[in-house]
């Protein structure tokens, strides 16, 4: 009142007027005499980066050297990059702890926040792309239940349990014979991001199998096992198997299997399982070739490539001749299939697409003959 400060006291109804008391004289007090909270000093400290600077005489000048320091933004990739490196087992590389897991969500979350950090596209890092494999590695490797086994032995679970392990590999009867400790990932010089683009395809095509197409009568797709490289060549060279290429019509154009069946997953999502196969392939699936094995393969073989959605697709069926005993996963991918020294053969004229035109043909006719009731 007047340019001087005073406390409001009360409010009297009888007189309607305010009382209020008057301070004896204004103190106009300097910012610097102010009291701040110690909450709100800490907040403008940390605003400013002063909690970096010591205090001293010099404080002002180390101020300014402290901004006028730019932090490096691959500084933070380098150190990612080092870890990766020093890690010394798959677990390690993916920040895991050292247990058998089936919670393969939590695996392949944290390969992709721990490969976002070494990717080559924003590590400048010379060794990103040897880092980048090393992470796929692991993610490959933990993502197989029985690679699992294979490496909690290795890690210091003893001889015995080794013996015991192998023991129980031997009793399930699988038939990889490159080994379970045949490291494909690395022997496969096929560039990591081919890979991780293969991987990223397969894992929506595989989600969206496993939203609208249950498993059905024929099995779990995860009981689905993977058969060496070695072991399809002999049963190729003995007619024992069927092969089956899921890959896209530009992928299979330049060769494939000589004798595979050529059904694209786009294919396969379009217009279902039944006219992809078509009535010739479903008679020799159920009946002239019931009792061959079902070798599904595409470009390379990852945990969620597209093969593994091909395989979701067919356990579907539920058929009794089509037992997830029957599917195998080809390790390695066509890749690997040609890396060991498997014949690749290219499709003659337009035999790539002739697929897609007939199911288009059929699916036309079919409407033709579709009557609307309204």
């Amino acid at each position: 009142m007047n340019g001087r400060s005073g406390v409001l006291l009360g409010f009297d109804g009888d007189r309607a007027r305010y009382e209020v008391q008057l301070a004896n004289r204004l103190v106009r007090s300097r910012p610097a005499n102010l009291s701040i909270h110690p909450l709100q000093r800490q907040r403008e400290v940390a605003a400013r980066g002063d909690e970096l600077v010591l205090a001293s005489a010099g404080a002002e000048v180390a101020r300014a050297g402290t901004y006028a320091v730019q932090l490096d933004p691959q500084f933070g990739y380098d150190q990612a990059l080092e870890r990766v490196f020093a890690a010394s087992n798959e677990f390690e590389v993916l920040e895991l702890p050292v247990e058998l897991t089936d919670d393969f969500v939590k695996i392949r979350r944290q390969f992709r926040k721990i490969s976002l950090a070494v990717h080559p596209d924003k590590c400048r890092h010379p060794q990103a792309d040897a880092a980048f494999r090393k992470v796929y590695g692991a993610f490959e490797t933990l993502s197989d239940p029985q690679q699992q086994r294979r490496l909690l032995a290795i890690l210091g679970r003893g001889a015995a349990a080794e013996a015991s392990w192998r023991a129980s590999f031997a009793s399930a009867g699988a038939d990889d014979d490159d080994g379970a400790s045949f490291q494909w990932w690395w022997e496969a010089s096929v560039p990591a991001i081919m890979k991780a683009a293969e991987e990223a395809e397969g894992s929506d095509m595989d989600l969206y199998a496993a939203m609208y197409v249950s498993d059905g009568l024929g099995g779990d797709v995860d009981d689905v096992r993977w058969m060496g490289v070695h072991k399809a060549l002999a049963l190729h060279l003995q007619k024992r198997a069927i092969f089956i290429d899921c890959r896209e019509h530009a992928d299979y154009a330049r060769g494939g299997i000589p004798g595979a069946w050529h059904l694209p997953m786009s294919a396969v999502m379009d217009y279902g399982i039944v006219r992809a196969l078509g009535e010739e392939k479903i008679h020799a699936l159920l009946d002239t070739q019931r009792h061959a094995l079902i070798v599904v393969y595409s470009s390379v073989a990852t945990p969620f490539s597209r093969c593994r959605a091909f395989c979701r697709w067919l356990l579907r069926a539920g058929h009794h001749t089509l037992p997830v005993q029957r599917f195998r996963r080809l390790r390695g991918g066509l890749f690997g299939w040609h890396h060991r020294g498997g014949s690749v053969a290219r499709p003659i004229g337009q035999a790539a697409t002739d697929l897609d035109e007939v199911l288009q043909l059929a699916e036309a006719k079919a409407q033709q003959y579709t009557i609307d009731l309204n």
